[in-house]
């Protein structure tokens, strides 16, 4: 064979095989689908090359810290809530205690709730009355022990459940004592 004399595609078996005017095989997938392929697989092995890496790394970097727990959060990262609105229209409460002989008491009280719920508000001020007799009621049911300063948090959520019981447009946040005493007889 002579430098002149050059392959055929007869020679290398393509004989009735269709050619584009490229002189590319026209086969199953085109050839710019076949590169975004190839390019979309080069991606997801880097990205399973990195995953891995990480994945190993850590592993190391926390090889004998199993055991270790957090040993709390500190103040400065604790979820503060933001600023509630006060209902202060509710009349000072005076009672007397459940005790025998009774106790008198008197509390002022303010309604927290969210700024943005204008309807419980305006529940609250259609209520007034009603939570007033209904805090009355329910503090004159205590004894001179249950009224006393170390009982306040659990007395506070008493009355918020029993507000939010009544409340139809939304719920209260928090019921604050202004002033709470209780006078022995």
């Amino acid at each position: 064979m002579s430098d002149e004399e050059g392959l055929s595609l007869e020679d290398v078996g393509a004989e009735g095989e269709d050619l584009t005017p490229a002189g590319r095989k026209a086969g199953f997938l085109p050839t710019f689908l076949i590169r975004i392929l190839k390019w979309v697989a080069i991606g997801l092995g880097f990205i399973i090359l990195g995953v891995t890496t990480t994945v190993v790394t850590v592993r190391i970097f926390n090889q004998g810290r199993e055991g270790e727990e957090v040993r709390g959060v500190s103040p400065e990262m604790i979820a503060k809530r933001a600023p509630l609105e006060y209902d202060d229209t509710i009349e000072d409460i005076r009672g007397v205690t459940s005790d025998d002989p009774p106790a008198i008491f008197s509390a002022k009280v303010s309604i927290g709730y969210d700024p943005e719920k204008t309807q419980v508000a305006f529940e609250l001020a259609a209520r007034k009355r009603e939570i007033q007799n209904l805090i009355l009621l329910r503090l004159s049911t205590k004894t001179l022990g249950e009224l006393d300063p170390s009982h306040y948090r659990a007395l506070q959520e008493e009355l918020k459940n029993a507000i939010n019981e009544r409340m139809i447009e939304g719920q209260v946040q928090e019921v604050a004592f202004r002033e709470f005493v209780v006078t022995p007889q």
